[in-house]
C-alpha cells in the first residue's frame, strides 16, 4: 500500500471534500480521485459513497473502518519518523515544569557539554501529570515535584533536590505582614489563591484546609502561577507558594505558615523504558549533577 495514499484519504475522510484535499497537498483533483481508487482496488472495497446524499460525501462502512486505522498507522508513522531522526541527530529527551525547571536550568545547562544543543525540552505544567509520564515512558527523564518526599515506584530512579515549606505570600500593605507566622485561626477570614485542580500545590493546599477547617474557606483558583501572585499583590487576597515560584519578592510579602505543608522536587528517571545510548548517557550525567546540587537537608 502507498503510504502517500493513505495520507490523502486520511484528509479526504476528515474534510469529506475532494478540492479541499488537493488544495491541501498542492497537486490536482484527479491526484486524489486516482489515489482513493488505487486503495479501493487493493482493498476490493468501495471506500466512498458516490451517491452523495444531500450534497454530503460519505464513507462507506469499509471507509470508515480504514480511517480509524489510518489514522493509528499515520500516528504510528509520525512517531516512528521522530524517533528516527532523534537518534540520527543524537537528540534527548527532558521534561520539565516551566515554574520550578527554571529555577534549576541555569545551573544544569551550562554542564551539560555536548547535549545541551541536542535537548527536546518537554514542558508540562502539572507534577502529577509529568510524573506519570515518566512512568509510562513518555519522557526518559524529568524534574517534577510532589507532596510526599520518594514516589516509591519500582520503575523510577529518584534523586532528591529541593524540599520548601508553603507559605502564604500578600502585599506589603496587608494586615499579616505585621505578623511573623500565622496559625490557621490568624486566617479564618482570609480569601486564598490557589492553584486549579490538576497542580500538587493544588492538593497539597486542600489537604492542608481539610485538616484545619471544619468549613472550606474561601479560596479563588487560577491555573496561572503569576496571575495568583499578581491578585496577592494588588489585592487583600493571600497566595499559597513556595519560594522559588516567587520572583518578584518586592511587591510581596513571604509569612510563614505555623507546620506548613512541604513541596518536594526531585530529578526523576524511568529505568525500564527502551532508550538510546545517548540519552542514557545523558541521563546518567544529569543524575550525577542532581546529586551534586541535592539539598543536603533532604530525606535519603
Amino acid at each position: 500500500m502507498n503510504i502517500q495514499d493513505l495520507i490523502y484519504f486520511n484528509h479526504l475522510a476528515t474534510s469529506r471534500n475532494f478540492t479541499a484535499t488537493a488544495n491541501h497537498f498542492f497537486v490536482s483533483q484527479p491526484s486524489i480521485s486516482m489515489s482513493l481508487q488505487r486503495l479501493e482496488k487493493e482493498l476490493d472495497t468501495l471506500l466512498l459513497d458516490r451517491k452523495r446524499l444531500h450534497n454530503q460525501m460519505r464513507l462507506t462502512p469499509t471507509g470508515e473502518i480504514l480511517h480509524k486505522h489510518a489514522v493509528t498507522v499515520l500516528q504510528i508513522l509520525e512517531n516512528a519518523q521522530e524517533e528516527i531522526n532523534d537518534y540520527k541527530n543524537h537528540m534527548v529527551s527532558f521534561g520539565f515544569l516551566p515554574t520550578v525547571g527554571s529555577y534549576f536550568m541555569p545551573q544544569l545547562l551550562p554542564e551539560l557539554g555536548k547535549f545541551a544543543s541536542n535537548i527536546k525540552f518537554i514542558e508540562e505544567e502539572s507534577s502529577d501529570v509529568m510524573l506519570e509520564m515518566v512512568t509510562s515512558g513518555q519522557v526518559p527523564i524529568a524534574i517534577t515535584g510532589g507532596d510526599e518526599p520518594f514516589f516509591n515506584r519500582p520503575s523510577l530512579l529518584q534523586v532528591p533536590l529541593l524540599a520548601q515549606e508553603l507559605a502564604l505570600w500578600v502585599s506589603p500593605n496587608h494586615p499579616l505582614t505585621k505578623k511573623k507566622q500565622v496559625t490557621p485561626v490568624d486566617l479564618q477570614d482570609v480569601i486564598f489563591i490557589s492553584l486549579q485542580k490538576g497542580y500538587t500545590h493544588e492538593r497539597v493546599f486542600n489537604q492542608w484546609c481539610e485538616e484545619h477547617y471544619h468549613t472550606p474557606p474561601q479560596i479563588i483558583y487560577t491555573k496561572e502561577i503569576k496571575t495568583a501572585l499578581s491578585l496577592a499583590a494588588s489585592t487583600d487576597m493571600v497566595a499559597f507558594m513556595i519560594d522559588i515560584l516567587v520572583h518578584d519578592k518586592n511587591n510581596l510579602v513571604k509569612i510563614p505558615i505555623q507546620n506548613p505543608p512541604i513541596f518536594y522536587i526531585s530529578l526523576v528517571v524511568n529505568q525500564t523504558s527502551e532508550q538510546t545510548y545517548f540519552q542514557k548517557e545523558f541521563n546518567t550525567l544529569l543524575v550525577d549533577l542532581a546529586t551534586q546540587l541535592s539539598d543536603s537537608s533532604l530525606p535519603r
